[in-house]
């Protein structure tokens, strides 16, 4: 039952066909058209366009036959009206393969109707195959052959074939902002020949004349790239929509100069800079270097990556007189440093004892420490011990000092002459730990976006470090100039670093991101394809190379000569002399006041001690001199009595001679 239904269906329809002016044999000619078509633009299948009317049985039939001789091939085939074709090609649209769109026009209503559909699609979407069909003497002749204007609403990119009823020229039709059709003849097709091209160029190279079109171009001021010098554009980008405009005959309108690159309004969801003025229609290209972004990505197209470059931190060069304070000590390891401090510490007290026989004496711990601090200073000794085994050691302290000082001495001497002059970190981690630099891009910039908008650990580090969006520069050399004036990092693409004159040396450590640099064009723009065709002819052909090496000259143009060295690069080695005489002042101070302070206590202990054992003295002398005169005095008393006796006999005596 099945099968004889289907029979029924077909009989009905061959019946049908016979009243239309195409017979069955040109009915399955133009099946092999078709297929041709389909392999030639690699379509993922076919759609048969067909009339809203209903009363046109005959071409509907048609329809029907093409479906099933395709469905037969293996080839995925609908049919769809005019009605529906906008919502079909919505469908369609952002695949990698595309659908090819068969339209059959007969009658002058039919071709309204299409053109009437044309108005809701992107024809530039799909590939299309209109195909001008015998009918009653042919009226649409004329406007098959000679377009005029453009009545199916083509555009520059659009691929369309047309067949021009029994002509055997297959003809591409497209059209610029003039809305005037051109026509390109491309191939021919016969049955049993198939398809002839009559050139094996590709779609761009064969759309290489935009017949002097006038192409508006908005431009960001001072950008390192592009300039306006007397109405003409110049440097880099300038010179190379020049070359564009050669290749592709279209004329050059500068309609905008605007100072930022462009930045999502959040108020108002607008966008501003040069990208607002592509993504509004009021400019074709947006000429300037500017960073692929996905927000960018949803409002305009970009071309082939232009520049590619590694984004990082630019920072003022050091000077390389200045000598870092802790450059005096980075000769050494920590490890090394900790066993000189350990040795140090350690042997005046085996000193100590070896001397004491084991005990500890501070006066003589005291001294062992200056002499070994002497020792490492290059000091000698007041005395040389006469024990061998203190000779022995003190022999080991010299040698180890003579050999710790050499080391340093030629270390620090590499160290300080070499010129190779670092930052005080080398990564972004180490930069934000850092903390003492702040953070500075352009102002409405992709990469101002990007920072803002990242939120790993790192970035929030960073995001702290950033200044003020107001005090953000517009240009780069603004950028620059704060950073040879403030103590900033300048975070920028290494291409437009290299592109201008820097007012001083720079650092930089990389950021881990690399950048591309684009032109601007209009979201689903119709010369997009056709730009980005050219951009890579001259990748190619060694224009882009010859432009890169005549604009994109190195800002390593200063001058560098000897480094004159001021008192700030000498300020550690002052620090350590002034520190010095103030240390051994304060310790002689200190010794003068112990010295004074002991001096006065020792005296007022001896003067105490004096007067006792002179007041202790003084009377044991008076008791012995007490005695002495005591004794002395009985003396003279006997003596004088002794005496007085001796006269009185001596009277009597001579009184008695005289008697």
């Amino acid at each position: 039952m099945t099968r004889m239904t289907r029979y029924a269906i077909i009989i009905l329809l061959l019946l049908s066909v016979s009243a239309f002016s195409v017979d069955i044999n040109d009915a399955y000619k133009y099946v092999l058209l078709i297929k041709d078509v389909h392999n030639y633009y690699k379509t993922s299948c076919i759609i048969i366009v067909c009339s809203n009317s209903h009363t046109n049985f005959n071409q509907t039939s048609l329809a029907y036959i093409w479906l099933r001789a395709f469905s037969q091939r293996g080839i995925l085939t609908m049919i769809v009206s005019f009605s529906q074709l906008s919502r079909e090609a919505r469908k369609f649209q952002g695949y990698l393969t595309r659908p090819l769109y068969v339209v059959a026009l007969a009658t002058k209503e039919t071709m309204d109707e299409f053109s009437m559909a044309t108005r809701q699609i992107d024809m530039s979407s799909s590939v299309w195959l209109l195909m001008f069909l015998p009918y009653r003497g042919n009226p649409m002749r004329d406007i098959c052959q000679n377009p005029v204007g453009n009545p199916f609403n083509l555009m520059f990119n659009t691929e369309m074939l047309v067949l021009c009823y029994d002509l055997p020229l297959l003809t591409e039709w497209y059209a610029l902002r003039d809305n005037q059709t051109r026509v390109f003849n491309l191939a021919t097709w016969q049955t049993g020949q198939g398809l002839k091209l009559k050139t094996t160029s590709s779609l761009y190279a064969r759309r290489n004349n935009m017949f002097g079109q006038t192409m508006r171009i908005s431009i960001v001021q001072d950008s390192p790239f592009v300039e306006i010098k007397n109405g003409i554009l110049s440097h880099f980008f300038g010179k190379l929509i020049k070359e564009l405009s050669k290749s592709m005959n279209f004329k050059i309108e500068v309609t905008s100069s605007m100072l930022i690159y462009g930045d999502l309004n959040k108020d108002d969801n607008t966008w501003t800079g040069v990208v607002g003025e592509v993504a509004s229609d009021r400019a074709d290209f947006g000429v300037a270097e500017f960073s692929m972004t996905n927000h960018r990505l949803d409002v305009v197209d970009f071309t082939l990556p232009l520049i590619l470059s590694r984004n990082r931190i630019y920072f003022k060069k050091p000077d390389g007189a200045y000598v870092q304070w802790s450059a005096y000590f980075k000769t050494f390891k920590a490890d090394v440093w900790s066993m000189i401090i350990f040795v140090i510490v350690t042997a005046p007290i085996f000193l100590t004892l070896m001397k004491t026989r084991g005990r500890i004496v501070m006066r003589i711990l005291a001294d062992n420490y200056i002499y070994v601090w002497g020792i490492y200073c290059q000091q000698g000794l007041s005395e040389f011990p006469t024990k061998f085994s203190m000779r022995l050691a003190f022999l080991s302290i010299f040698l180890s000092s003579l050999i710790i000082l050499s080391a340093y001495s030629a270390s620090l001497t590499s160290f300080l002459t070499v010129s190779t002059v670092t930052l005080p970190f080398s990564t972004m981690e180490e930069f934000a730990n850092y903390g003492s630099y702040k953070l500075i891009t352009f102002r409405n910039s992709a990469d101002y976006d990007m920072l803002i908008a990242a939120n790993s650990t790192l970035f929030e580090k960073v995001k702290k470090l950033i200044k003020d969006k107001e005090d953000l520069p517009l240009t780069a050399h603004d950028g620059f100039l704060q950073v040879c004036n403030e103590k900033v990092g300048f975070y920028i693409t290494e291409a437009i670093k290299n592109a201008i004159n820097i007012p001083c040396e720079t650092s930089f450590i990389d950021a881990d991101r690399v950048d591309s640099l684009a032109l601007v064009l209009q979201k689903h723009g119709q010369y997009t394809g056709v730009v980005n065709y050219y951009l890579q002819q001259f990748k190619d052909n060694g224009v882009l190379a010859r432009l890169k090496n005549t604009f994109l000259v190195t800002g390593d143009s200063l001058e560098k000569g000897n480094v004159t060295v001021n008192l700030y690069g000498i300020a550690p080695l002052l620090s350590v002399l002034a520190g010095g005489a103030i240390f051994s002042c304060l310790v002689l101070l200190l010794e003068k006041i112990h010295y004074n302070f002991w001096r006065d206590n020792c005296r007022g202990i001896f003067h105490c001690v004096l007067w006792r054992k002179f007041l202790n003295r003084q009377l044991v002398v008076d008791s012995v001199d007490k005695k002495k005169r005591i004794g002395n005095l009985s003396e003279n008393i006997l003596q004088s009595q002794e005496n007085q006796r001796s006269d009185i006999s001596r009277n009597q005596s001579s009184f008695t001679q005289y008697k």
